[in-house]
């Protein structure tokens, strides 16, 4: 019954005009999945003594979030924010898409920490909550202020244009490996925001092996079950 409500979903997602407003529920399933690994990486943090290395496993999920938070805001900096200030003239909502430009910046030198943190050993908790609270931070303003923009200032075309500018950020062999670690744990909602990009075949793929083989990665995990 969930499978075919997300069919359903997607198929009126994809049948809206392409002068409509923009639908940003992919963006929004995104956000989701970078809140899920902060939660993930929070806990794993709290697991970990000093004396012990980082597993492997997590070190996986921990690369997979660092790879993907990277693209999505240089996918954004470069290629989205540009069209939705041309859209703009309120000073005030000019200001809210360079803050979010200005917010990007602070977080390399918080993922460089808790990188160091994870491959060296040492305190884990205290790099991991400064990162957590800058990236929810920002998330929530963005959700807060920037989102409503988009969806109030840009067409459903000229967003699909930017999803498939930010699709091309990422080579053929990339794109599972974002497919997979978007849809993990998402609810249906989310799930059915992300699925709608995709063609029916992509579907089955994803069900039969590209999520199968990404959960026997077991990221995260501290230890094996």
């Amino acid at each position: 019954m969930v499978a075919g409500n997300l069919v359903r979903g997607s198929a009126r997602r994809n049948s809206a005009p392409p002068d409509s407003p923009a639908d940003v529920s992919f963006m929004r399933a995104l956000h989701a999945a970078l809140r899920r690994d902060l939660s993930r990486l929070q806990a794993v943090a709290s697991q970990l003594d000093r004396s012990t290395p980082t597993p492997a496993t997590v070190l996986a999920g921990w690369d997979a979030f660092r790879s993907q938070l990277d693209n999505h805001h240089g996918a954004e900096d470069d290629d989205l924010w540009p069209v939705l200030r041309r859209k703009l003239s309120d000073p005030t909502e000019l200001r809210a898409v360079d803050a979010m430009i200005e917010e990007h910046k602070q977080i390399p030198a918080a993922l460089a920490d808790v990188d160091a943190a994870l491959r060296g050993g040492g305190e884990r908790t205290i790099p991991v909550e400064r990162l957590s609270t800058v990236v929810r931070d920002h998330l929530e303003h963005e959700e807060r202020e920037v989102l409503p923009l988009l969806e109030r200032h840009l067409t459903r075309a000229e967003w699909r244009a930017f999803l498939l500018t930010e699709r091309g950020r990422r080579s053929p062999r990339e794109r599972p490996a974002f497919l997979t670690w978007v849809l993990d744990d998402a609810g249906d909602q989310d799930a059915a925001a992300v699925l709608a990009e995709l063609p029916p075949p992509a579907r089955v793929v994803y069900r039969r092996i590209l999520r199968p083989r990404y959960e026997a990665q077991h990221r995260w995990q501290v230890t094996r079950s």
